[in-house]
């Protein structure tokens, strides 16, 4: 049986809407069940854990013990997971740096949802004090980056922030991806057809002498069907379809719902919700156009968990014996590797 490399990445976060939900059920709770499924296989995480709230806790604990005390409970999951062997890297959604919190609770501003938004002093400050704090919940090195809302381009504004802070490998790409919201927009519709690659300047650039690697996310091929189930499984819910998050998501434009209701529609290979059904049909796609050192990057989020996609991982898991784990902690031979 062919040995195929597969890797599990969630964006560690509460939710961006009016209600950004606790950090008990959407970060905490889904993550802990989440581990009770990959313990049973041996397998590790990578949480992208966006490092701007971790800021905005520590910020807000002396004035307020609550979120002193979501601050130890998170800091103490991630070192508990950490010395487990799973991977802690970076995620930036960096609204934080605007939002604020009272006795009302979280006020979310996000204005300047995208890190191009702020000027170039402001993201070296944000990458460098977010790292920071990051660093303070994991034993192993940060060195891997994944851009809140995909929002990575244009890559040149953000890049001496990430090289000065010791980020040199990138996992936010992925196959055909792109939005034309005016809050959270990219476009990876001419990426590089290749299991990964060194860039410099543009992550969609094949550059040999790049200071960069850029390890894409799995990506799948989804027919409207799909989302009017999905549109069926949330206004009609079963207890199997309901996410452990209990947050509300920003909304997108209305053109993002009329592409996924209308025509077939490329995005990550996800756990969350019912896309987690879709895990074997992208995994035999994977083994078909399998190219050499390739990684199954798949993605996710805790709080958009259900109980739906542990099932579904778990039997996922347990039938595809083919499969070795990996964290981006494996792969730190990619920035020596010739190109």
């Amino acid at each position: 049986m062919q040995k195929v490399n597969y890797l599990i990445s969630l964006d560690y976060e509460l939710f961006f809407g009016k209600n950004p939900g606790s950090v008990e059920n959407c970060m905490l709770h889904p993550t802990n069940q989440l581990i009770d499924v990959l313990n049973k296989y041996n397998s590790k995480v990578c949480l992208f854990v966006d490092a701007g709230f971790l800021v905005k806790l520590k910020d807000y604990s002396s004035d307020f013990p609550e979120l002193a005390e979501q601050h130890q409970k998170i800091q103490k999951q991630l070192l508990t997971l950490s010395k487990a062997g799973h991977d802690i890297q970076l995620h930036i959604h960096p609204h934080w740096f605007d939002s604020t919190y009272d006795e009302n609770g979280w006020q979310i501003n996000t204005e300047r949802y995208r890190l191009h938004d702020f000027s170039v002093s402001e993201i070296n400050e944000i990458v460098r004090s977010y790292k920071a704090e990051l660093q303070h919940c994991t034993e192993q090195p940060i060195f891997a980056y994944r851009a809140g809302g995909w929002c990575l381009q244009p890559f040149n504004k953000i890049k001496e922030a990430l090289l000065n802070n010791g980020i040199w490998l990138d996992s936010t790409v992925f196959n055909q991806g792109h939005s034309t919201d005016p809050t959270r927009h990219f476009n990876f519709k001419n990426m590089p057809q290749l299991p990964h690659w060194r860039f410099s300047t543009d992550p969609l650039e094949s550059n040999s002498s790049g200071e960069f690697i850029e390890l894409p996310i799995s990506a799948f091929k989804t027919s409207p069907l799909f989302f009017w189930k999905l549109a069926f499984h949330k206004k009609f819910s079963s207890q199997q379809f309901k996410p452990f998050g209990d947050g509300q998501a920003m909304v997108a434009n209305n053109q993002y719902y009329f592409e996924r209701l209308t025509q077939s529609t490329y995005g990550p290979v996800m756990i969350d919700g019912a896309k987690a059904g879709q895990l074997q049909s992208a995994l035999d796609k994977h083994i078909k156009e399998q190219q050499a050192d390739a990684v199954f990057n798949i993605m996710g989020h805790p709080k958009s968990l259900v109980p739906y996609s542990l099932t579904k991982l778990d039997l996922f898991l347990k039938k595809n014996t083919q499969l070795h784990c990996k964290t981006f902690q494996d792969l730190t031979y990619l920035q020596d590797k010739r190109y």
